[in-house]
């Protein structure tokens, strides 16, 4: 795992997040994307079972987050003194080599 102690409930996660500054541009960009990815996400779904009654698969949620991650780095402009990318490193940090 990258990043080592990940927080277990929604306010370890946010203290988490604001405590563990990276000098690291991409980490800190990848780490506040998917946080309020997830949170996005889980409010829709949350919504969805309230006003419609319909349950999304567990895996069908994760694929949205990920979705949503990918096209928010997607429209970030892209800079050359960022080496890798800000989508290269999502997917370096999500995906097996």
């Amino acid at each position: 795992m990258f990043w080592p102690n990940l927080p277990t409930d929604f306010h370890s996660a946010a203290a988490w997040i604001t405590m563990n500054r990276s000098s690291m541009l991409q980490e800190q960009c990848i780490i506040e994307l998917i946080f309020q990815s997830s949170i996005y996400i889980i409010w829709k779904e949350r919504n969805m079972i309230i006003f419609t009654s319909q349950v999304t698969p567990v895996h069908s949620v994760r694929a949205a987050v990920e979705c949503q991650i990918r096209h928010r780095l997607l429209s970030f402009n892209p800079t050359l003194s960022l080496q890798p990318s800000l989508p290269q490193f999502f997917l370096a940090c999500t995906r097996p080599p």
